[in-house]
Order: C-alpha cells, then sequence, then structure tokens
C-alpha cells in the first residue's frame, strides 16, 4: 500500500463520504491490571453525533499518511497464518465484523494479556467498508463505484490519565472553587493503532498490517511482535544512523556542507516523488553512489559506496526517514537553523586567518529577538 491508497483510504473516513460506512463501533477500556472493563459494542448510525465525530477523528489519526515514520506497512511472519496466528485472528474479527460479541471480548482479552502495559489505556475500534469508485484513464476518480468492496477494521489504542483537581468557575455559588474529576480522560492522540487489512492495488490485501505509532523512535515492539506477529522494523534514529556511517566512513574528513544539503536536497525530490507513485523508491548503495557523484563527491571516493552502504544497513532505507526539513548548523554555543530553500546562502570559508560561516544577507534589516535592527554597509533599496 503506497501514500497514495492510504491517502484514498483517509479521506473518504468521513461520516459523510459517499462511498465510505462505518457499521460497527466497539470501546472498551483496560486498566493497569490488565482486566478488560466497560465494553460497548454499538451501531455506528446509533451513536450521538458529538460522540460519533469526537471517535471519527480519533480513529482517522491511525489512517497516518507518513509512510516510513509513523505508520508501517508490516508482513505477516509465516507462524501468523497458523490456526492460533495472528493473521488468521484478525480475519475472523474481521469476518465477525464487530457483531459477535464474544468473539470482541476474545480480541480484547488477547489484547490486555499480550500488552505489558502497567499503564491503562482504552480501545477504540471501528469495522467499516469502503466501496473504492473507479478510476478514468487519467488516474481520476469516476462516480460510478467498482463491484469490489473493501471492508477493513480500525483499531486505536488512546493513554487514559487522571486529570488534576483545578479550579473552575462556579455559577451557581457564583465564585471560583476547587474541583476534583474524578473520572479517567482518553486522550484523542492514539498512541499505537492498527489497520487491516490494507489497501494494495486499490483491493484487499490480508497479507500486511499497517501498525500506527505516536512515538516513531519507540515503537510498542511487544504489540509488534507478540499481538500482529510481525517484525520489528528499524526506528527513525537507527536509519538515520547507519546513513551518518555510510557517509563517515566513505568521505571522512571531505564530508562537506556542499554535500550534505545536495543529498537532502536528493532525498527531498524522493519523498516528493514517492507521494504519488505507485511503486515507492527507497535508498541503496547504487542509489546513493549517484546522489554522491551529483553533489560532486570525486568517483574514486565512491568506489567502495555499495560495500560500505551493505556493511552499515541491513538492507534499504526510506528517504522519509532520511530527510530533514530544514539545514540545522550547530557549534557548542551557536545554533542555525537555515530553510532549505536558502542553504545556498551559507557558506564556510577562512577569514583572516580564522575558520567562519558567512551568511549572505539581501535585506537591509534583520530581527534579533523581535526587535528590528539595521545591518551595518547594507543599504535600503527603498
Amino acid at each position: 500500500m503506497n501514500r497514495k491508497e492510504l491517502s484514498e483510504i483517509r479521506n473518504h473516513f468521513n461520516p459523510e463520504a459517499k462511498y465510505f460506512t462505518m457499521e460497527r463501533v466497539l470501546t472498551a477500556f483496560v486498566d493497569s491490571q490488565r482486566r478488560v472493563r466497560g465494553v460497548c459494542l454499538r451501531d455506528a448510525p446509533q451513536i450521538p453525533s458529538a460522540e460519533s465525530q469526537i471517535l471519527y477523528e480519533t480513529m482517522k489519526k491511525v489512517l497516518n499518511v507518513n509512510l516510513g515514520k509513523q505508520s508501517t506497512e508490516l508482513p505477516f511472519k509465516n507462524h501468523a497464518y497458523g490456526e492460533d496466528g495472528a493473521q488468521t485472528f484478525l480475519s475472523r474479527v474481521l469476518a465477525s465484523g464487530f457483531k459477535q460479541e464474544d468473539v470482541a471480548l476474545e480480541f480484547l482479552g488477547k489484547l490486555a494479556e499480550t500488552l505489558d502495559s502497567d499503564s491503562p489505556y482504552a480501545v477504540i475500534a471501528a469495522y467499516c467498508q469502503y466501496d473504492p469508485p473507479r478510476k478514468n484513464k487519467m488516474d481520476e476518480l469516476d462516480e460510478e463505484a467498482s463491484d469490489q468492496v473493501f471492508r477493513y477494521i480500525v483499531i486505536a489504542l488512546c493513554p487514559v490519565a487522571k486529570t488534576e483537581s483545578v479550579l473552575a468557575y462556579d455559577q451557581q455559588d457564583d465564585e471560583i472553587q476547587r474541583q476534583e474529576n474524578r473520572n479517567a480522560v482518553i486522550s484523542k492522540a492514539p498512541l499505537d493503532g492498527i489497520f487491516f487489512p490494507v489497501f494494495t492495488e486499490r483491493a484487499t490485501d490480508v497479507h500486511h498490517v499497517l501498525y500506527y505509532t505516536k512515538t516513531p523512535n519507540s515503537p510498542n515492539e511487544t504489540l509488534i511482535e507478540d499481538f500482529l506477529e510481525c517484525e520489528v522494523e528499524s526506528t527513525i534514529e537507527d536509519d538515520q544512523s547507519g546513513m551518518k556511517q555510510v557517509l563517515d566512513t566513505l568521505l571522512g574528513d571531505d564530508l562537506t556542507y556542499e554535500t550534505v544539503t545536495t543529498v537532502n536536497e536528493k532525498l527531498t525530490e524522493m519523498v516528493a516523488k514517492n507521494k504519488t507513485d505507485d511503486s515507492p523508491t527507497e535508498v541503496t548503495g547504487r542509489i546513493l553512489h549517484r546522489m554522491l557523484a551529483e553533489a560532486g563527491v570525486p568517483e574514486e571516493k565512491l568506489a567502495e559506496t555499495e560495500r560500505v552502504f551493505g556493511e552499515h544497513v541491513e538492507s534499504t532505507l526510506k528517504p522519509e526517514r532520511l530527510v530533514a526539513p530544514k539545514t540545522v548548523i550547530k557549534t557548542p554555543e551557536i545554533v542555525v537553523n537555515v530553510k532549505n530553500e536558502a542553504k545556498h546562502k551559507i557558506h564556510l570559508e577562512e577569514v583572516n586567518g580564522r575558520h567562519c560561516m558567512v551568511i549572505d544577507l539581501d535585506e537591509a534589516m534583520i530581527e534579533v529577538n523581535g526587535y528590528d535592527l539595521r545591518v551595518p554597509g547594507v543599504l535600503d533599496p527603498q
């Protein structure tokens, strides 16, 4: 499933969407002793609209289109297809459509038993269907729905916490008073989420599951390995560290500002292209070789690129995990943030025998701590 396909599902995850229906909703609470409480199964159309809107907003966050960062498509391990396997179990939950209480309770019990959590959390899940409209030769959606219905479940695991006592205005007594909130508050921002099956080539794919996490550098490994029975991928920090080791090994002291910013520019182009491509491109040793050559690195420095890449990286790297949204230059005392489109205004030079970072200033005024200051020697064009 690529970003375009996930975006299609997300864009139609709306009670007003023409081709979408949310049929059943499951909500439950799992306390710190892993006890399942407050189980509720309801027909979605019967839920009051104010509550329904919150449920939609919460579950929609699981359909995060930031593939490679917060959302990851994972293949099931072989044993997940066994009689007691995760893929078999999730398929049974899907087939039940959250209409069978015993299956819903089994699902919640398995989830509570598997997740090693000392903190309470809420489970918000739904059984939905999407009638994907046909696409014309211009890859545009037609009004006519296709004859294939995509049925799926989306599951949000939300943290729960008690709010502290607060001061509140009491209209009856006309004064500000201290109030205790004894109820646990469920966050509308899930920590983890599951979407099954996935929507590949605009059709049902039961061999993969989409895992969402709010914290890409600390995914819920227990949920992935033990509940979903999938492999845990490397984190963003791991991938960025691998890329850094490759460049440091290849170029060492010859790694320049221009090389780093040009590679980031190439990664940005790859990310933009991947948003619409059916087959997203990932960074390989050969692709990195080409990037570095285009950045002006001499060929003799690049002869070992693929070998070094293979030593520090297990397979490939997702450009979405490597691209930097802005250029950040740091010294022990100074941090400079530069928009990527302005990276050419930075120069590392030797001035009067000292190593300096020179910044081109095109304006007569700059802002320092909110104060407008005139740049000495720069004329105001007006």
